[in-house]
């Protein structure tokens, strides 16, 4: 062992003398601004880690205290992710059994239940656990997309995988920005299925931008949302944001070919929107 200075050992003796060989003045009379004013000048006398040692000596009743709540919080982070896979699950086997008219018509009842129930379990745990399930499934998204050929089968299996994002969809809502300018289609998908169980108006705009650069099946989606949209309570109250989305997508109406699902769903938007203006006006 080297040898210690002077300095250390004067420090050192002070520190003890000032602490009476325990960790925290409680009997010295010594005020705390005192013995923290000890405990950094015999720091600043020694090097690392010998400090960090010393500081663990002083302070290990905290430090134990400190890791025994780690563990906790980890142990209730894992039971939490559990229970929100349990939710996950359910929507995906109750996706697996509807028809394909059901799939494609929105949140269900079931689904919208579980959205709350994952919503009010994430309330306990750190975003880190809902950010990591809705990265997950924007990948099985990629994934599915990717690896299957297209048809009606890679469709039901991508509808499965927006039932699942549903399900996490109030509870990610908080996330929706960060997901909103990413480079992935699944991630971006994710904040669509969030605005479909629980909708933002501030985000009309981008919603209807998406109907014009995504692949079909985002662009659907896109158009889901916006639709319930329409359909909030509160929707009188945004008429002119509604009427623009509507104007932006109907620029790419003639993009939608021969594909009913979203000629259907626009012509849909546009009676409930010239619904709820009449019903406005009546108000009015």
């Amino acid at each position: 062992m080297s040898d210690v200075s002077p300095e250390v050992l004067s420090k050192l003796t002070e520190l003890i003398k000032a602490t009476g060989g325990v960790g925290a003045p409680h009997d010295s009379g010594l005020t705390w601004l005192q013995f923290l004013k000890s405990i950094t000048e015999f720091l600043n006398a020694i090097a690392w880690p010998a400090a960090a040692v010393l500081c663990v000596l002083l302070f290990r009743r905290q430090v134990i205290d400190f890791l025994g709540n780690v563990e906790s919080v980890k142990v209730l982070g894992v039971e939490i992710s559990r229970k929100i896979d349990k939710q996950i699950e359910q929507s995906a086997k109750e996706a697996q059994t509807k028809s394909e008219a059901e799939l494609s018509s929105g949140p269900s009842k079931a689904e919208l239940e579980r959205a709350m129930t994952v919503k009010d379990l994430a309330a306990n745990a750190s975003s880190g656990v809902v950010l990591a399930k809705a990265e997950s499934l924007a990948a099985e998204y990629e994934s599915v997309r990717a690896s299957m050929l297209p048809g009606n089968d890679r469709t039901r299996a991508m509808e499965v995988v927006v039932s699942k994002m549903r399900t996490i969809g109030q509870a990610f809502f908080p996330l929706r920005h960060e997901f909103a300018g990413s480079a992935s289609p699944g991630k971006r998908l994710m904040v669509i299925t969030s605005l479909q169980v629980f909708f933002d108006f501030e985000m009309l705009d981008w919603l209807a931008q998406r109907v014009g650069s995504e692949k079909p099946f985002l662009q659907y989606q896109a158009l889901v949302a916006i639709l319930l949209g329409i359909q909030q309570k509160n929707a009188k109250a945004y008429i002119a944001a509604l009427d623009a989305a509507v104007s932006t997508v109907n620029q790419v109406r003639d993009k939608f070919g021969s594909d009913t699902s979203r000629t259907g769903t626009l012509e849909e938007i546009e009676k409930s929107l010239s619904d709820l203006k009449r019903a406005t006006q009546k108000k009015t």
